[in-house]
């Protein structure tokens, strides 16, 4: 009985510390699983990665790219963002705003930065475009949103290099009416120093984390922007515009495929170039440019300089808005 009772006491010990053992690795189990999920839930508040500073390779032009300005030089070069398909925009745009007629007191060259089309037919009417016209500033890469960076520092340095001796540079998207001629007036008699004349987006304006626009966590990892300009249209004096050139593409500011951001933003402020804001020369809607060309008793020039387009005016309506803005001015 003595050794029956000892045997079924070492089986229990033994039972014992085999489920001791299990038990100690079944909760470390859990116990990690439980960690690595609190890790991969983070408040959405906290940054999860660190905001690369990379060298940014300024993509090359197609050969039949536009040619260098001629002297005299403009007085205000006009680089123009245009999507591949914008056949259109363009036309409007050389029709209107973007050419002076002979004898006016300033001059502009207007020039259309454009990537490659992935759809064969739309690229070769680009190119048809481009020899027909010589004014489109072709680039080797294609064109979609997360080359907007890229090419935004393209059509810059294009007009650096090529348009050396042009008072101001302004930088515009293709769906915008733009009175440059009133522009080039505010330009000459109010604008020095270094500054970017622009309709400033304040600090603390969120990126948003969703939709075609979307800036993923990795891409930006906070919660807010710092202040910049918006894109659709901004002015610079050319050493403003050849300091936020040369710090874009130093390496030592932080990347960002959104390029309003990254170029007047974050570029802008390293390289220690101001913004001035010139949004009440900005129409808040296009209906109040439209409300202006309808109302035949309107006596008084476009109250504003810059006013963005809906496809619902823009490019079929441009001849009727410009003629109106000519008229007036």
């Amino acid at each position: 009985m003595i050794v029956i009772g000892r045997l079924r006491l070492k089986k229990i010990i033994i039972a014992v510390f085999f489920l001791t053992a299990f038990a100690l690795i079944f909760s470390k189990v859990i116990l990690q699983d439980k960690f690595e999920n609190a890790v991969l839930q983070l408040p959405s508040e906290e940054p999860i990665l660190s905001f690369s500073h990379a060298s940014i390779v300024v993509p090359p032009y197609s050969q039949w790219s536009a040619k260098p300005c001629s002297y005299p030089q403009p007085t205000l070069l006009a680089i123009v963002h245009s999507s591949p398909s914008h056949i259109l925009h363009r036309r409007a745009i050389r029709q209107t705003w973007g050419s002076f007629p002979p004898g006016q007191n300033a001059t502009i060259r207007t020039v259309f930065v454009v990537g490659r089309s992935k759809i064969p037919k739309v690229q070769q009417r680009v190119e048809l475009e481009a020899k027909q016209n010589g004014d489109i500033v072709a680039l080797e890469i294609v064109d979609t949103y997360s080359n907007l960076t890229a090419k935004h520092l393209a059509g810059l340095r294009w007009g650096l290099k090529n348009c050396p001796g042009s008072s101001f540079i302004m930088k515009a998207d293709d769906d915008v009416l733009v009175d440059v001629r009133r522009a080039i007036k505010v330009l000459k008699s109010s604008f020095s120093g270094n500054i970017l004349a622009c309709r400033i987006v304040p600090e603390g304006t969120s990126p948003r984390r969703s939709g075609k626009w979307m800036v993923t966590r990795q891409d930006y990892p906070f919660q807010e922007y710092p202040e910049y300009c918006s894109g659709l249209t901004y002015f610079g004096g050319l050493p403003s515009i050849a300091k936020i050139y040369e710090a874009a593409i130093s390496g030592e500011v932080p990347y960002l495929w959104i390029d309003d951001v990254f170029v007047t933003g974050f570029a802008a402020q390293h390289a220690g170039v101001k913004r001035l804001d010139m949004g009440v020369w900005f129409a808040r809607t296009e209906e109040e440019v439209i409300k202006w060309v309808k109302d035949d008793n309107e006596n008084h020039p476009l109250p504003w300089i810059v006013a963005e387009m809906s496809p619902r005016h823009w490019p079929s309506d441009a001849l009727s808005l410009w003629s109106k803005i000519i008229m007036k001015s």
